[in-house]
């Protein structure tokens, strides 16, 4: 399985989480690795990271403890997110036709502030955006360096993808 973010790539989302006070999205096609490099942010940071997906619910990815119940749906899942009172970053790949329709029409109907304790960070296909997230939300670039995938080591350029 491939990592769905290289090392530095989980650095600058890690400060962003950190600093936000709205909504994050990411622009991503590919949901592979998703749960991996998120589980390693999770157990280097402590932090409580939840990683939603519509067929099972809202996943603690630090325990193998079974998701959250009433989280399937989209709607339920931002709820319980939005109820929490401790802080947590909750992940939510949207890029699927099912989600990204259920996403629109809650963002529409609920101007939810993302500003507490609570993170959120919403993964959408590269060719997605709502007027939700480009007005409240902040996009995180993930591309560094050249583009991304390389970086000067030595005095040459390495895949980012190849650093421990």
């Amino acid at each position: 399985m491939s990592e769905f973010l290289s090392s530095h790539e989980l650095i600058n989302l890690e400060e962003e989480l950190r600093a936000a006070d709205q909504a994050l999205y990411v622009n991503k096609n590919s949901k592979e690795g998703l749960a991996k490099s998120f589980k390693a942010l999770s157990l280097r940071t402590g932090w409580a990271i939840y990683l939603w997906d519509n067929d099972q619910g809202l996943m603690n990815l630090k325990s193998s403890e079974p998701p959250a119940p009433k989280t399937k749906s989209f709607n339920e899942a931002i709820k319980f997110a939005l109820a929490r009172k401790h802080f947590s970053v909750f992940i939510f790949p949207i890029n699927d036709k099912d989600s990204w329709l259920e996403a629109k029409v809650y963002f529409t109907s609920n101007p939810d502030k993302f500003d507490g304790v609570v993170k959120c960070l919403f993964i959408l296909a590269n060719d997605k955006e709502h007027p939700f997230l480009l007005k409240s939300g902040k996009l995180v670039k993930l591309n560094m360096g050249l583009d991304g995938n390389f970086v000067l080591r030595d005095g040459s350029w390495i895949s980012a993808n190849d650093i421990p």
